[in-house]
């Protein structure tokens, strides 16, 4: 299986940017905040945007819940796929997901500057921190769905 992974800091847009770069890089399975998102769909886990605390958020995102891992790490066992895009803030939290799901080592690591422009990673803060939004990356007919 190869590993990519998009690092940025949070409210940066690296969600809005995984299904494009998962597109133009054929990956087939997408770990964005504690959920496997494979063909636009969620496919399992839980989602830490929807935790009442940054904490707990944290704790679901780098699925320091063993069943949450478990079944997670089921379903990619299942899948098999060839290439999955695990996205973080930072190496360090990439390396505790797949500490955690028994991933292999990061093949590529991908910054979200080089994928976005200033003023797009700009305009992605401000709406995070202005309207608190915040995009799973699956789309819902042409969007994502996005949660308060």
């Amino acid at each position: 299986m190869k590993v990519y992974a998009l690092v940025g800091e949070s409210g940066t847009g690296k969600s809005h940017r995984a299904q494009q770069i998962a597109g133009m890089k054929k990956i087939e399975c997408i770990i964005d905040d504690g959920l496997l998102i494979r063909n636009n769909r969620i496919v399992a886990g839980i989602s830490a945007k929807r935790e009442k605390s940054k904490i707990a958020a944290i704790r679901r995102a780098i699925f320091m819940d063993k069943s949450h891992a478990e079944e997670v790490r089921a379903k990619i066992n299942e899948i098999q796929p060839r290439s999955v895009l695990i996205l973080g803030t930072s190496e360090r939290m990439i390396e505790s997901i797949i500490s955690a799901l028994n991933l292999p080592p990061v093949d590529e690591v991908i910054r979200i500057e080089d994928v976005a422009t200033p003023e797009e990673i700009e305009a992605a803060k401000h709406t995070r921190q202005a309207e608190g939004i915040h995009v799973i990356p699956v789309p819902i007919v042409k969007n994502s769905i996005c949660l308060k």
